[in-house]
C-alpha cells in the first residue's frame, strides 16, 4: 500500500478586482523630513514635487466671482490695465511666453494631481505662491504633461477653485499646479520659496545646561 499522495497547496483565486496595494517612492534613504526649510534642501539636488499656486481672498480688491475673462485675469498680473477682452487675452499670452523664457525648466515635465496622488502629499513637495509661474504651469499643460513649447491655453485659467465655507470673508479661488522635476527644483525657484517662509522662532534655552 502507497503513502498518501501530498496535495499541492490550492491558488489564491483572483476576487474579481485590482489588488488594493500602492507603491510610494521616497527616494533612497529618506525618511521623514522636519519642515519646509528641509525639503527646500533636499528639493536641490533629488527628484521633486513643486506645487504652485495663487490664491486671491474676498478681501482682495482683484477678487472676481467669474474668472472667465482675460481682463480678470490680466489684473492679478498688471492690476492697473484698462484693456478691452482682445488685448487683454492678447497682453496676458505674451506675458506668459516671456515668463516661461525666463524659466530654467526642462522641455517637459509631468504633471501631478493637486488632490489626490501622486504628489499629493503635504510632506513631499514644495509650496511656491507666485501669479506669473502658476499661470505658466497651468497655461501650457496638456493635463499630464507640462511642455515648454506648447502655445499657452487660457481655458485651465478660467476655471480656479474656491475654497473656504461660502458667505465667508475666508473665501478665495485658488489656480493650483503639481509638477514633477525629476532632476531637482532650479535655483530660482527654490530661493522664491525659501523667501516666503516665515521666520524660524529661535529655539528656547536649555534649563539643564
Amino acid at each position: 500500500m502507497t503513502g498518501a499522495v501530498e496535495q499541492a497547496p490550492g491558488l489564491l483565486h483572483n476576487t474579481g478586482y485590482a489588488p488594493q496595494a500602492s507603491i510610494l517612492w521616497r527616494g533612497i534613504g529618506r525618511g521623514p523630513l522636519a519642515d519646509e526649510a528641509e525639503r527646500i534642501e533636499v528639493a536641490r539636488r533629488c527628484g521633486s514635487w513643486l506645487h504652485l499656486s495663487l490664491s486671491i481672498g474676498k478681501a482682495d480688491a482683484r477678487f472676481h466671482r467669474d474668472w472667465n475673462s482675460a481682463v480678470a485675469l490680466l489684473r492679478l498680473l498688471e492690476p492697473e490695465h484698462h484693456m478691452g477682452e482682445a488685448a487683454a487675452t492678447r497682453r496676458l499670452t505674451d506675458l506668459i511666453e516671456a515668463c516661461t523664457e525666463r524659466l530654467d525648466w526642462p522641455r517637459c515635465l509631468m504633471v501631478g494631481n493637486t488632490v489626490g496622488k501622486p504628489g499629493g502629499n503635504r510632506e513631499q513637495r514644495i509650496t511656491l505662491d507666485h501669479a506669473p509661474t502658476t499661470f505658466v504651469a497651468l497655461a501650457k499643460s496638456t493635463g499630464s504633461l507640462w511642455l515648454r513649447d506648447r502655445t499657452p491655453r487660457l481655458a485651465p485659467l478660467h476655471a480656479p477653485n474656491l475654497v473656504g465655507p461660502t458667505h465667508t470673508t475666508m473665501q478665495s479661488m485658488r489656480w493650483s499646479q503639481l509638477l514633477w522635476f525629476p532632476d531637482g527644483i532650479p535655483e530660482s525657484l527654490l530661493s522664491q520659496a525659501l523667501a516666503q517662509l516665515p521666520p524660524r522662532k529661535p529655539a528656547r534655552p536649555n534649563p539643564i545646561a
